[in-house]
């Protein structure tokens, strides 16, 4: 099975959630590895299969919080989520 990691802005998970939910029914879904295009979206990896691996480097964001992540796969979100804390 497929699945990507996508952090988002804080208290946005569900937001970027539903809208990776609605990218489900679009044709072009897959070629955006279903993150979806909008600001709430901070970093994102490609759709990756298993036993590919994928290293994301990026920059913490300066304010601290707690910034969700989320697997936008169709139909992942709502499990295959957690929190990136920021001090």
């Amino acid at each position: 099975m497929q699945h990507n990691l996508v952090i988002t802005k804080p208290g946005k998970k569900d937001i970027v959630g539903k809208a990776a939910d609605k990218m489900a029914a679009d044709p072009n879904a897959a070629t955006l590895n279903y993150v979806p295009q909008m600001s709430d979206v901070l970093f994102a990896t490609p759709i990756l299969n298993p036993d590919e691996t994928y290293s994301l480097k990026f920059t913490a964001p300066s304010k601290p919080g707690e910034y969700p992540f989320i697997c936008t796969f169709p139909g992942h979100w709502r499990i295959m989520q957690g929190v990136m804390i920021v001090k």
